[in-house]
């Protein structure tokens, strides 16, 4: 299966290295608009991989792997050689995939995913799905992982000054995306795999955690559904070294035929 990494950054990265070890997959091509993160990859690599853009990329790959930002998946949904049932997508980038539903359910023969990313128990939500009534989201990270977010910017918060954990967002989704755009994936995430248009999220600063948790609550006719998750960051303090491991989850579930869970 050719592959085709959108975004060479720590996420891309690390998935590359993955695919350079695995028989089941080739590496074809890497596509930044950073040239040194590309050579990154291609110095820690055994061959020499094309470096493409965005258009060849998706036409010369079997598998198109987004590892870059939310805008390009919106490029990517645009392109009109993506729905095609040869093509398989995988996102890191879901917040992208929510601004623009009109795209996303207008493609019909490429298969999308979407890994589970910094969070367990979407194969759950997703089971319950319709019966849900209430749904809470509660991230804690240290300071330093949201620094540069468009809402603390815009709300000019000091986030250096903090000396106790310190709720700094409330508030639905959609608005989490805009202000978090790096750092609430996984709130996307829970909202395609429960359809509820309710979610409330909270974001926390804390300066005396070097983790990052996050707290799903849901509830319904099915009953209640707690979730706890404490993941470590991984060399960007933005993404959790989790985000990375459920992304090669995925792939190893694309080459065995026993699939287990989401």
């Amino acid at each position: 299966m050719k592959v085709a990494i959108i975004g060479c950054g720590n996420i891309g990265f690390e998935i590359a290295t993955f695919i350079n070890n695995c028989s089941d997959f080739e590496l074809h091509s890497l596509t930044d608009i950073n040239l040194d993160n590309i050579e990154k990859i291609t110095n820690k690599l055994s061959r020499k991989i094309k470096i493409s853009n965005l258009e060849t990329a998706i036409v010369e790959s079997d598998l198109i792997i987004e590892a870059s930002n939310k805008e390009v998946v919106k490029e990517i949904l645009l392109d009109k050689n993506i729905d095609s049932k040869n093509k398989k997508l995988l996102v890191m980038s879901t917040g992208g995939l929510i601004e623009n539903t009109g795209l996303l359910y207008r493609i019909k023969k490429c298969k999308i995913h979407v890994p589970s990313g910094a969070i367990a128990g979407l194969d759950a939500i997703r089971a319950v799905a319709g019966q849900i009534t209430f749904l809470r989201l509660v991230t804690t990270k240290p300071p330093e992982s949201l620094s540069g977010s468009p809402y603390i910017n815009a709300n000019c918060i000091k986030l250096e000054s903090l000396k106790t954990k310190t709720t700094i967002f409330k508030g639905e989704l959609k608005e989490a995306i805009n202000g978090f755009p790096k750092n609430i994936n996984i709130a996307a995430s829970l909202f395609l795999a429960s359809k509820f248009e309710d979610i409330s999220i909270e974001i926390v600063a804390n300066p005396n955690t070097r983790f990052n948790t996050h707290k799903i609550i849901c509830k319904g006719k099915f009953g209640e559904l707690n979730c706890k998750i404490i993941n470590r960051p991984s060399s960007n303090p933005k993404t959790s070294y989790l985000a990375i491991l459920s992304a090669i989850g995925v792939l190893k579930n694309m080459t065995t035929n026993l699939k287990v869970g989401y």
